[in-house]
């Protein structure tokens, strides 16, 4: 399984709202402040008879002896929680994090126990080489016309040794609960449904060595971006014992995802193969600046804009109408990449050159997916495409 020992990595201070749970938990227990049935003065000896078995049941669920702490409510008790927490799930489920302390507490750690299930899946197929070391429950906006959101059971991972020289694929499949889908009623009841699938993939590389990926911004004047941010290599590298990031979505505008209908598929393995973005297929004779801006309208410059974190260590030039650069970056200084949130669209960190780092995972057939950090090591290497230009029509 490797001879090194992966080093120790506390995977929750990436998430600000693991830490945000976590420091409300200093400032007072608030789970034991949670509605619970007060059940230890009922009765000390046990029921004689079948009458008395029920009247002990009936009496453990009277709402008089269910009791919390401030601003804790009847229907927080945690086996009527989940219950209520399904009902409400997608924006007005997220208007009660903000309530108070306490609520963000209990309703945080009813979310980690209804997708337990997602979790202990994940186990059972890949524990063997990917150790899940955290999971966590996220939730984002999506940009559309009408303000949205997305809910996410997020997997860290550790990537063990099983797999180096291969790209690994890991995917579950999953339903809809019942009616939440405009077509739902439209279609016979004998109609058996096809689940849907997700997949993720990721090559996984000896521990130690540098790592190579693309990045392409597409700025044409013919279309417009409106989230502005470049698209990632789809098939990400990953290091021996850096952690991946698999986001399992449960709400999004289709609506809300039948947790006990999450299943994991098994692990498949492929051969490792070189990742090029898509717009090298369409380019083959790259010139340097001056020889390049002679022949094309367009006002190009080399973008070097990411020092002293990202290094530039050369720019080349292609196409007709649509004028496409490629640079190469190379990461040096430690630290948060400045430019980077307003250019690209993300947020970069470099880290030393032996740090582990976390890897988010973009879902098979998706340009964009997650809107998240990326973190590199010195010594990573970027290859930066940039399109402009065309013509409108």
């Amino acid at each position: 399984m490797g001879a090194t020992n992966s080093q120790t990595v506390d995977v929750r201070v990436t998430d600000r709202k693991s830490l945000i749970k976590e420091l409300c938990l200093r400032r007072k227990d608030y789970e034991a402040m949670q509605h619970r049935y007060a059940t230890e003065d009922l009765m000390t000896q046990k029921p004689t008879s079948r009458i008395a078995e029920w009247l002990h049941k009936a009496a453990t669920r009277d709402p008089k002896i269910c009791i919390g702490g401030e601003n804790s409510q009847v229907f927080m008790e945690a086996s009527l929680l989940p219950t209520v927490a399904c009902f409400l799930f997608g924006g007005a489920l997220i208007r009660c994090f903000e309530v108070c302390p306490l609520w963000f507490v209990i309703y945080y750690k009813t979310l980690d126990q209804m997708f337990s299930k997602i979790d202990l899946g994940f186990k059972q197929y890949y524990g063997q080489s990917l150790h899940l070391e955290y999971a966590r429950t996220d939730w984002s906006p999506v940009h559309v016309a009408e303000a949205g959101i997305r809910i996410d059971r997020i997997l860290i991972a550790r990537v063990r040794s099983d797999h180096v020289g291969h790209c690994t694929k890991v995917a579950y499949e999953f339903e809809y609960k019942s009616g939440q889908l405009a077509e739902d009623g439209n279609e016979p009841a004998e109609t058996v449904k096809e689940p849907y699938e997700c997949a993720f993939k990721f090559d996984t590389l000896t521990k130690g060595r540098s790592r190579n990926f693309w990045i392409h911004k597409d700025i044409c004047r013919f279309h417009g971006d409106e989230t502005r941010v470049a698209a990632m290599q789809n098939i990400t590298p990953v290091l021996v014992d850096d952690r991946i990031e698999i986001a399992v979505n449960l709400f999004n505008a289709m609506g809300l995802v039948d947790v006990e209908k999450v299943r994991w598929r098994p692990l498949e393995i492929f051969p490792l193969q070189h990742r090029e973005c898509p717009i090298e297929q369409e380019l083959f004779d790259w010139y340097d600046l001056d020889s390049f801006q002679s022949q094309s309208v367009e006002r190009l410059q080399i973008p070097d804009f990411f020092t002293p974190q990202l290094s530039h260590m050369s720019t080349e030039y292609a196409g007709i109408d649509v004028a496409v650069s490629r640079t190469r970056l190379r990461a040096d200084a430690q630290g948060v990449v400045p430019q980077a949130d307003r250019i690209l669209g993300s947020r970069f960190e470099v880290l030393p050159r032996n740090s582990p780092i976390i890897l988010p995972l973009k879902r098979v057939g998706l340009q964009h997916d997650r809107f998240t950090k990326i973190q590199l090591r010195q010594g990573d290497t970027i290859l930066l495409y940039i399109s402009q230009g065309g013509k409108m029509t």
